[in-house]
């Protein structure tokens, strides 16, 4: 595992090492996709200076979750004002999802566990996208670190304890994962049924020890939603930001992509809170759908397609070679998934947990504006199922190969 893990933290540093040379040669350009990098490297220096956690003018105070801009507000303060630093640091923080992956593979085999984390170290995509200054690969770290907590409280026994404390860890570490992206919030949630009806625990425990955990990821974003009271008037504990996001992807111009300029055009913070501008654009989102339902359902498939897409959807991603990278290694991930389910498939519990992520983020992003992107965080712990997949396969291969019968000849 450990030989796995740097080999996941040298991929990482050498994809960092040729972004800062290719960014460095082109002037005036800091980040690989510019627009969020640049508005999270804006509020980790504001965390370092001590200033409000803001963007834009007028300000938007609850405009992003704390956690990406505190983690690059880390970098800042012990290596300097350096992206390049940030980078090698991210390449750092996002080779942990091995260790994650390589214990939830061991649930099939030895060799599973080594494989998913050796998918989760070199998988082109994860390691390019871990070293720009965007949130996705960090999130999926998060994510995959939670779903291994979820596992180990659904398998463990009838101790109080150790329920409570997986069922405890399970809620700080969802939480973590929605201070860093907020469309995480309701997975933990949502997956109490299914932590339930597979837990091996008695039926007091079952019940109880969902509470802890909904405590627990409550109590950790209560000082977010705290400080949100403060700057807003209103306790939220994620971002005022899914109103315009809701409408990227459902206004009469939408494509499935994102082009926020309607929000600059209409200038809706000059006459009304950062609140009442959320709650408007969500507002108008649902009237559009309601009044177009074909449209909308016509443009919510137009999404599942750029989700689900093989090939990259941005245009900056559209050289022949990235294009054929992407696609051959997506055929290998899901591939092996499909095999990989039909493997594990008495332990519904378990596929469930790694598995359900993308399709609830397909789900979301059917409302939301969509790309592979998004995908991108859910691939960790599908990757676990890939591996248990591709090793059974190689396993039923060679029990074919061996019982075959062999032929001499004198």
């Amino acid at each position: 595992m450990w030989l796995i893990f740097g080999l996941a933290v040298v991929a990482r540093l050498i994809a960092a090492a040729v972004l800062n040379i290719a960014l460095d040669r082109i002037p005036d350009r800091q980040f690989l996709i510019e627009g969020d990098a640049s508005g999270y490297w804006i509020l980790a220096h504001k965390i370092v200076a001590g200033e409000d956690f803001s963007l834009y003018n007028p300000p938007r105070y609850v405009m992003r979750m704390p956690g990406f801009p505190a983690v690059l507000a880390g970098s800042i303060t012990v290596f300097g004002d350096s992206l390049h630093a940030a980078r090698y640091l991210l390449a750092f923080l996002t080779s942990l999802a091995v260790f994650p992956a390589c214990w939830l593979g061991f649930r099939h085999s030895k060799w599973a566990g080594y494989l998913a984390g050796l998918i989760v170290a070199v998988m082109p995509t994860f390691v390019a996208f871990s070293v720009t200054i965007l949130s996705e690969c960090l999130f999926a770290v998060a994510i995959i670190w939670n779903i291994w907590a979820m596992v180990r409280w659904m398998e463990a026994g009838s101790s109080w304890k150790t329920q409570l404390g997986w069922a405890a860890l399970t809620g700080v570490l969802g939480a973590i994962a929605v201070y860093i992206r907020p469309s995480w919030l309701l997975y933990p949630l949502a997956m109490v049924p299914i932590i339930v009806l597979w837990s091996k625990a008695k039926l007091a425990m079952r019940l109880l020890s969902p509470l802890a955990m909904a405590a627990c990821l409550f109590l950790t974003l209560l000082p977010w939603g705290i400080r949100n009271q403060q700057v807003t008037g209103h306790f939220v504990l994620t971002t005022l930001w899914m109103g315009p996001s809701l409408y990227d992807g459902l206004h009469p111009q939408a494509t499935g992509d994102s082009d926020m300029t309607f929000f600059e055009q209409d200038k809706v913070l000059e006459r009304m809170s950062e609140y009442e501008m959320n709650q408007y654009y969500k507002d108008l989102a649902l009237d559009f759908a309601k009044a177009n339902p074909g449209r909308a359902l016509e443009l919510g498939l137009i999404k599942l397609e750029r989700y689900w897409n093989l090939l990259p959807n941005a245009a900056q991603f559209q050289h022949p070679g990235i294009r054929w990278i992407l696609a051959l290694t997506a055929v290998f991930l899901f591939a092996g998934a499909i095999y990989g389910i039909w493997v594990m498939r008495r332990s519904l519990g378990f596929v469930f947990l790694c598995t359900l992520p993308i399709v609830y983020f397909s789900a979301l992003h059917t409302l939301f504006v969509s790309s592979l992107r998004y995908r991108l965080p859910a691939e960790y712990s599908l990757a676990v199922i890939t591996a248990i997949g591709w090793i059974a396969l190689a396993e039923r291969f060679r029990r074919t190969n061996s019982e075959q019968p062999q032929t001499t000849t004198d």
